[in-house]
């Protein structure tokens, strides 16, 4: 009795290492994580002095747009279409902006206070339950 071969039991034959059906190793992307605490701290105060500056800029604008349409005095179908657009866009992006900074703070303190002291397994999910 002959034997029924599925074709999903036949493998394609291998093309050399320009086969683009296999897996090459990833090359990490940048450098890699560095776990000295000043220079996490010099990244971190990078980033959160970006994420700042964006948040500060948000509202100088927002403040600066307010300025300008107060004094345009009666303001047209068109200008009110602007100045609310203009409005909403830019106390958006500086709300996301403090949200953001907040948040990585946050980040920051948590890791911070979790690292003073070493925890066991059995305290990690003691928090859990």
């Amino acid at each position: 009795m002959l034997s029924m071969h599925h074709d999903s039991h036949n493998h394609p034959p291998y093309d050399g290492p320009d086969d683009p059906l296999i897996s090459k190793p990833e090359r990490p992307a940048g450098r890699p994580i560095s776990f000295d605490s000043w220079e996490q701290f010099e990244w971190h105060l990078i980033s959160l002095s970006g994420r700042s500056l964006t948040t500060a800029l948000s509202l100088s604008f927002l403040i600066l747009g307010l300025l300008i349409f107060s004094r345009m005095g009666v303001l047209s179908q068109k200008e009110q279409y602007g100045f609310n657009a203009l409005t909403i866009l830019l106390s958006a992006l500086a709300s996301l902006g403090l949200g953001s900074v907040l948040g990585y703070l946050g980040s920051i303190l948590r890791w911070r206070l979790l690292a003073r002291k070493k925890y066991k397994m059995q305290d990690v999910c003691d928090t859990y339950l």
